[in-house]
C-alpha cells in the first residue's frame, strides 16, 4: 500500500463514495481506484502561487480581448470518471464554457483540465502523471495540462482526433509561455512560476 492511499478493503464501492463524499468537506480526496481513495495534504505555496498564475492569466485574457470566451474558472470541480464507477478527480483548475447550465452541460463544456504536482505526495504525482491523462481523455476533456513541479517543466496534452487518448500538443520548461490552442487561443506565461526547492 502507497502512502497517502487509504485502504478499505471491507467497505463496498458505495460506501468508499460516501467516505469520499463527507472528507470532500475537510480535506482534498479523490476516489481514484476501487477500494482506495487517494487523500492529499493541503498543497504547498508553490503550488498554490501557480495555480493563482494560470487563474489570473485566464481571467485577464478576457478582460484584455486575447480570449473571446469568459471561461468560468472552478478549482473545486467532482470530476466524475466516464465509466459510471462514480469515481472521481478534483483537478486543480477546470476551464467550463459559461453558458453550462447543469452539471451534465459543465462537464461536456469543459476545455481544459489543469494538475500541478505535489512532490510531498508520491500518489499524487504518479495520478497526475500517468492515471488522470488517460482518464481525462476517456472523459472526452480536449486539453489536458500537466505542471510537473519537480522538473520544473508542463506538457500540454490534447485529444487525438477520433480517439480517446492524448497526444502532446506542447511542451516546456518554466519560462516558456504555454499556447494555448482555440476555442482557448491565447498563452500562459510561466516565467514567474516558482521553482520547486531541490
Amino acid at each position: 500500500m502507497s502512502e497517502g492511499a487509504l485502504q478499505l478493503d471491507d467497505f463496498n464501492n458505495q460506501d468508499l463514495r460516501d467516505v469520499a463524499d463527507r472528507l470532500l468537506e475537510t480535506t482534498r480526496v479523490e476516489y481514484v481506484d476501487e477500494g482506495a481513495l487517494l487523500i492529499m495534504n493541503p498543497p504547498g505555496i508553490e503550488h498554490r502561487r501557480i495555480v493563482r498564475s494560470i487563474v489570473q492569466t485566464v481571467i485577464l485574457a478576457y478582460h484584455t480581448g486575447q480570449a473571446t470566451v469568459d471561461w468560468a474558472v472552478d478549482e473545486n470541480f467532482q470530476w466524475e470518471f466516464a465509466d459510471g464507477s462514480r469515481r472521481f478527480f478534483i483537478p486543480d483548475i477546470v476551464l467550463i464554457h459559461p453558458d453550462a447550465v447543469t452539471a451534465d452541460e459543465e462537464r461536456a463544456s469543459i476545455a481544459l483540465a489543469v494538475e500541478v504536482t505535489s512532490p510531498p505526495s508520491r500518489d499524487a504525482v504518479f495520478n497526475d502523471r500517468t492515471v488522470k491523462p488517460v482518464q481525462y481523455a476517456k472523459g472526452r476533456v480536449p486539453l489536458y495540462l500537466l505542471v510537473d513541479q519537480e522538473a520544473g517543466q508542463w506538457t500540454l496534452h490534447g485529444l487525438a482526433e477520433g480517439w480517446q487518448r492524448y497526444q502532446i500538443v506542447a511542451e516546456g520548461a518554466y519560462g516558456d509561455n504555454i499556447p494555448l490552442p482555440e476555442p482557448l487561443g491565447f498563452a500562459i506565461p510561466t516565467a514567474a512560476w516558482p521553482r520547486w526547492p531541490a
